[in-house]
């Protein structure tokens, strides 16, 4: 594989800080699959989810999650 490794690592950190603060009570799953050549991380969570609206402005630059959100769970709500 051929990443950059502090890349790849604060992005797998986001994802599984945003599962773990979001999941009160439940699971969290990372699955790596690899195939010839790429890989490919999961994280599955049964934490509250995401409004099909919210889905939508994911990968938007400077996008933030709903204020109520934030003040609940604390952070920027910028972290992917």
């Amino acid at each position: 594989m051929r990443a950059d490794l502090t890349r790849t690592r604060q992005v797998l950190f986001n994802l599984l800080s945003n599962a773990c603060k979001f999941t009160e009570d439940g699971t969290i799953t990372v699955t790596v699959r690899a195939a010839a050549d790429w890989i490919a991380f999961e994280v599955a969570d049964t934490g509250i989810g995401m409004t099909e609206s919210q889905q939508a402005r994911l990968f938007q630059a400077f996008a933030q999650a709903e204020a109520s959100t934030t003040r609940k769970y604390g952070g920027t709500g910028l972290g992917l």
